[in-house]
């Protein structure tokens, strides 16, 4: 149990500093970054597709349709290579999409930690909203420019990367306590009853 503990919480904390790294670059370079990981993106569908078409030719007896499949690939790549601010306006909500899934999970910490017995669980609970709002506001795009919304998504993506630290070193400190706790009730169960 406590090596899954672990393995959450490492996970949740490189999540978090991939969030908040990710939310400056946007922050700081919203257009270009857009152009990047579009440009990427276009070029791991190019291929993902030419692999496709390459597995199709030299097996025959595949399915008819994976060369066909291999194709569309191809071509979605190279059209979103030619015109990367076609699948722009899809970042926000797939970006939102992650913040509130980040916030649902922040909220069933905050639950966690004031079944634990933690004093401040509300702060954790305030702040995995806050991520919830953002997410919400990224999704439905509340920004039409590309560059602001893309700025907005960069704090959001900070604010969730920083609060997640918070409520994953919070919730690590109440379980440890609880642990602790938990251990020296039975340190002091077993020193009486050898007596």
């Amino acid at each position: 149990m406590k090596e899954l503990f672990q393995r959450v919480k490492m996970d949740m904390v490189v999540s978090a500093v991939l969030c908040t790294v990710l939310g400056l670059v946007l922050v700081i370079w919203p257009q270009q970054t857009i152009d990047i990981v579009c440009k990427a993106l276009a070029v791991g569908l190019v291929i993902l597709g030419i692999v496709n078409l390459a597995s199709y030719f030299g097996n025959r007896g595949m399915h008819p349709f994976s060369g066909a499949l291999g194709l569309i690939v191809i071509l979605v790549g190279i059209w979103i290579f030619l015109s990367p601010e076609s699948i722009v306006s899809v970042v926000p909500i797939v970006i939102g999409v992650i913040l509130v899934l980040h916030g649902v999970q922040d909220i069933k910490m905050a639950i966690e930690t004031k079944q634990n017995g933690y004093d401040r669980w509300w702060a954790m609970l305030l702040i995995a909203i806050v991520s919830l709002v953002f997410g919400v506001l990224c999704i439905v795009n509340a920004f039409g420019v590309v560059t602001l919304a893309m700025q907005f998504v960069g704090v959001a993506l900070i604010y969730d990367g920083v609060t997640d630290l918070w409520v994953v070193t919070k919730a690590a400190r109440t379980a440890k306590r609880m642990q602790e706790e938990a251990d020296a009730l039975d340190v002091e169960y077993r020193e009486s009853d050898d007596n």
